[in-house]
């Protein structure tokens, strides 16, 4: 690494915790706001979170979210570029992410934007939104503040430290200029796209961070949609009526997705052929990274609009092969591709592998790849989700446990991509209810009532996030409109979660300071629970990386953690109402140090 760039391996001061350098020397300082463990168990219990005041609470039956947005102050209203003409990237909208920028405990809010077509990219403004977290639910919008300037049809949103300095750097995917911003660790960004090489002008979805050859560094996979420009933009539906409708994707020309690798000195490389990813391409929508079979290497899964999903199997040094088809991702039960979009991962039925979930169109079930172990998948969404899905089209998802009962729920945005299918007599209705499911020992069922009233409501969903954005234990969700103000829900799905969780952010000393590709598993249970941290996921969108596990409040928890290098660590007597910063340890022989967080 070039010791000259600026942020790189620097001496950060953070709130909650201080670490020099991508390599192993620490200097803790220990604030008001945590307390050292000794010899891996607690001084002390933290104070129990507390619910916001904000809306009354009262028992539940299953889950159940308030809406937030009036209280919050997000004043935030997508524009998706729809128009007579039906520009195609305008079906698809944007994303969003949930970070914390400034390292304050409190995760803030970006929304990519769209703009009307032609895009002025020569406009002084960002059409992005960012929000700061001030606590309580209150919002501050400080998109010029912080020094975001995005002119560009923004389509995802994705996050990752890439410089190894402590603060997460934002990446956004666009119609247009990809752009990279440097976190400067002072509530400030700058943008550093050009000087990256990660400035890639063709029209991209979603994005990942991940550490592909376990050097320590981030790289970066961005998925290509397809070759597409306001001027050959085609007319579909009915011309002699005037009924103009978006294309099928199929009329536009599939694009290659890149893999950028991190040189650690600023700059990035095309490594696409080099990694033996651009074996085809697909129009991605969707990408996820994590660790997939146990072998401390990443994975990268990719869904494809009408064409089959990739499965990127690492070896550890930069290289992948493709087995999307080998090992069952490709397609759903019936052997076809899907129009694949959303994705989620997470061990579902608590066999102690992680399968996959993808959202897809109209009349295509979401399907649930099952991960059988050893490589090999089975599709069974249509079994395990049987309702729910088929009339709708899916967009952003993930799953949570929401109630804090073990068992990883899910959740779903939906909406169509035309507002006028009735004047065509095709089905399908634009705006479209949200999906609930509750986890029933690995079997989902849908919830119809008492929900809260946000999913008593039709929306166009695309973006969706999870985050604790209260800090009372459980996380909320948000989620991204079409021409809409978005959903930023509270969840009250339990009255005093702070009983039944323990919450984690972990912090390796690479610089993959974010720890993307860990996986964390809870020891002394009766079934397997297993978290991975994931890069990208959901629809263009970046969920928070802090990670709850539900415990038993009158019994300690002790975990597994598995670091992205493949060593490890564990850690006993962690309370319930307790959250912590684990930080990986600079060698086999050294204790793991965990720092206990209070409520900010």
């Amino acid at each position: 690494m070039n010791p000259g760039l600026p942020q790189i391996c620097a001496a950060v001061a953070m709130l909650n915790i201080v670490l020099i350098g991508c390599g192993n020397k620490t200097t803790p300082q220990e604030s008001n706001n945590q307390q050292p463990v000794v010899n891996r168990t607690l001084a002390d219990q933290a104070a129990p979170m507390k619910k916001s005041s904000e809306g009354a609470l009262k028992k539940r039956a299953e889950i159940y979210f308030h809406s937030m947005l009036r209280e919050t102050g997000i004043d935030f209203r997508h524009v998706s570029g729809n128009s007579a003409e039906k520009a195609f990237p305008a079906a698809n909208g944007s994303g969003l992410a949930a970070f914390d920028a400034d390292m304050d405990g409190y995760v803030d809010l970006y929304f990519g934007n769209g703009a009307q077509f032609p895009v002025d990219s020569e406009r002084d403004s960002s059409f992005d939104k960012f929000y700061r977290n001030l606590g309580e639910w209150r919002f501050s919008e400080a998109t010029a503040l912080a020094g975001f300037r995005n002119p560009n049809y923004t389509t995802g949103v994705e996050y990752g430290d890439f410089n190894g300095d402590g603060f997460p750097d934002v990446y956004t995917t666009s119609v247009g200029r990809n752009q990279l911003y440097l976190n400067l660790g002072d509530g400030t960004f700058v943008d550093v796209s050009a000087s990256s090489r990660t400035d890639d002008p063709r029209w991209a979805t979603s994005a990942a961070f991940t550490d592909i050859d376990n050097d320590g560094l981030l790289d970066l996979y961005v998925c290509n949609y397809g070759q597409w420009t306001l001027e050959t933009n085609q007319y579909c539906g009915d011309k002699a009526r005037g009924i103009r409708m978006f294309c099928s994707p199929t009329m536009v020309p599939s694009e290659d997705d890149v893999l950028y690798r991190n040189h650690g000195d600023g700059t990035f490389e095309d490594y696409s052929e080099a990694s033996g990813i651009r074996v085809r391409n697909g129009r991605g929508q969707g990408v996820i990274a994590l660790e997939l079979n146990d072998d401390a290497r990443t994975e990268l899964y990719v869904s494809n609009d009408i064409n089959p999903n990739f499965l990127f199997l690492g070896d550890g040094k930069g290289h992948f092969t493709e087995v999307g088809e080998l090992s069952g991702t490709a397609f759903d039960h019936q052997g076809q591709a899907q129009a694949g979009m959303g994705l989620a991962a997470g061990d579902v039925d608590r066999n102690g592998h992680f399968d996959l979930f993808v959202t897809n169109y109209q009349n295509e079930h979401n399907a649930l790849y099952e991960n059988l172990g050893n490589g090999i998948f089975l599709e069974t969404g249509i079994t395990r989700i049987p309702e729910g899905s088929l009339p709708y089209v899916g967009w952003g998802t993930a799953l949570e446990d929401f109630d804090l009962d073990g068992w990883l729920d899910l959740i779903v945005t939906n909406g169509h991509t035309d507002e006028n299918l009735a004047e065509l007599g095709k089905e399908g209705a634009y705006l479209q209810p949200p999906g609930l499911w509750k986890n029933r020992n690995g079997r989902f069922r849908l919830l119809e009532d008492d929900r809260g009233p946000y999913f008593e409501e039709l929306h166009n969903g695309r973006g969706l996030v999870v985050a604790d954005l209260d800090h009372d234990g459980d996380s909320d969700v948000v989620i991204g409109h079409q021409d809409d103000h978005p959903g930023v829900l509270r969840n009250d799905s339990v009255d005093t979660p702070s009983e039944k969780m323990i919450w984690l952010r972990l912090v390796d000393r690479s610089c993959n300071r974010n720890a993307i590709g860990a996986v964390i598993e809870q020891l002394h249970v009766d079934l397997p629970v297993r978290r991975t941290i994931s890069g990208g996921g959901s629809y263009a969108s970046a969920s928070d990386r802090r990670v709850v596990i539900a415990i038993d409040k009158a019994a300690a928890a002790a975990l597994r953690i598995t670091w992205p290098d493949g060593t490890s660590s564990l850690i006993d007597g962690l309370q319930a109402g307790e959250g912590f910063v684990i930080v990986r340890p600079p060698d086999s022989g050294s204790p793991v140090r965990v720092v206990r967080i209070k409520h900010p």
